[in-house]
């Protein structure tokens, strides 16, 4: 079934920002590196955060052919207004590859429970290291000054590192807020807010979960219990002094893998049996409903791939990610039902590493494709900038989403960001459109639940 619904968003080329496009069908590029950004550039965006009115971004420099003497390493990027220009926040400094890692958290308590009066938001990034440090690096904004605190996450120097998420949760049994950060093979952290140390977090000197063979991907919050997934298993934390984690899920018929991360985009819903809530979650090409309620029984809701050949028009050759990050909750105006929205590639050809292929990126297909799950369980497909053909940017994965964050937008304008190399080399490949809720949700075929 076809949506009939479509937005046209009219804008003027005047007084728009350097890099920015103009509009087609609702769909604004507004990031294009290396375009008159100056200083801004990448390969890919991994995160977009709203954070105290203003959208920032995380970049990378991967698979840049110049190389990494030659490029900035990771940064946070931050946008103040719609028709504004992108400037760099961060720099995190070489060898930091990529910001992988970026949230706004809210304490509501200190490390003893004490309530805070007004509860403290805390702008949180990190990267995913790859070679130079020999250390797991998070910073913290300091909003007043407009600068960055950079903390040593107390993580073993001989295990891999890549940060990849943070969360806040709050122990039902303490009743501290914690927030968790997921490390790498170290595993998961957990930390607690003290304004008296330089990041304002107090760090606690050994991991909860871990080490662990594959990295922990996402994080989610569902009938009050923290969830976390690493490699092909979804954990629940329990609370308490002395708190643990606990296997709810494992889809033991996948091999493991530290590249794709295995299970990704934890995200609560609703229950289909109105008892609490659900977890959704991606792994490989396929998006899987845990109810917690009854016994985190599992149920495939989709198989991506078929959905993707019927939409595509080709056969998908394997590689499928999903939810990068998580899957954006959207209220769609059509309905007035809540709706979920997440990225996801697939390869429709197989290329060597290195090889030229100037009609995909690497054997990927070019089309910035998007998921949309109703609220009933049937999915369908959207595309960044309306249907990909040759002339049009290589966009691949959009990896981020976001709402905006600026009053003119009223929260009815979505961020989109994304790229991603996929090993294959890249540059000034990073991008960011923006569009009104009704143009991302006002097309897609719509399968069968």
């Amino acid at each position: 079934m076809r949506r009939s619904l479509v937005v046209l968003q009219i804008a003027l080329l005047a007084g728009a920002a350097p890099g920015q496009s103009r509009p087609a069908g609702g769909w604004e590029q507004v990031f294009r590196p290396g375009k008159g950004d100056g200083a801004v550039g990448g390969t890919e965006i991994l995160h977009l955060v709203a954070h105290k009115g203003r959208l920032f971004a995380g970049n990378g420099y991967w698979m840049d052919p110049r190389g990494p003497a030659n490029t900035p390493w990771a940064q946070v990027l931050v946008l103040d207004s719609p028709g504004g220009a992108w400037k760099v926040d961060l720099a995190m400094g070489a060898g930091h590859l990529r910001a992988t890692a970026l949230k706004s958290v809210t304490f509501a308590t200190d490390a003893a429970g004490k309530p805070l009066d007004p509860p403290v938001n805390l702008l949180l990034a990190a990267s995913d290291i790859q070679t130079g440090p020999k250390a797991t690096h998070i910073w913290t904004r300091d909003d007043d000054r407009g600068t960055w605190v950079r903390t040593t996450l107390p993580a073993s120097e001989a295990l891999r590192r890549s940060t990849r998420a943070f969360a806040v949760h709050r122990d039902r049994v303490t009743h501290v807020d914690r927030v968790f950060v997921a490390a790498g093979a170290p595993g998961i952290f957990s930390g607690a807010y003290d304004p008296a140390l330089p990041g304002k977090i107090r760090w606690d000197q050994q991991p909860e979960l871990g080490p662990l063979a594959i990295r922990p991907m996402s994080f989610a919050e569902a009938d009050g219990h923290l969830y976390a997934s690493a490699g092909t298993s979804v954990y629940r934390r329990r609370d308490g002094a002395g708190p643990s984690w606990e296997k709810v899920y494992s889809d033991d018929d996948t091999p493991e893998h530290w590249e794709l991360g295995g299970i990704r985009g934890l995200t609560p819903i609703p229950s289909p049996a109105r008892t609490g809530e659900s977890l959704l979650l991606s792994h490989t090409d396929r998006i899987i409903r845990i109810d917690c309620a009854q016994g985190h029984h599992a149920t495939l809701e989709l198989r991506i791939g078929p959905l993707l050949e019927k939409h595509w028009g080709t056969s998908v050759a394997g590689g499928v990610i999903a939810a990068y990050n998580d899957m954006l909750p959207l209220r769609d105006p059509a309905t007035g039902r809540t709706v979920h929205v997440f990225g996801v590639q697939g390869r429709i050809r197989r290329v060597r590493r290195g090889q030229s292929d100037a009609a995909t990126q690497g054997g990927w297909r070019p089309a910035g494709t998007y998921l949309i799950r109703e609220a009933g369980g049937a999915y369908r497909l959207g595309e960044v900038d309306g249907p990909w053909q040759p002339g049009k940017p290589m966009l691949v994965a959009p990896r981020a989403l976001a709402v905006s964050p600026f009053p003119a937008d009223a929260g009815r304008v979505v961020y989109v960001g994304g790229f991603d190399c996929n090993f294959f080399p890249a540059r000034d490949s990073a991008w960011v459109f923006r569009a009104p809720v009704e143009t991302v949700l006002a097309n897609g075929e719509q399968t069968a639940r």
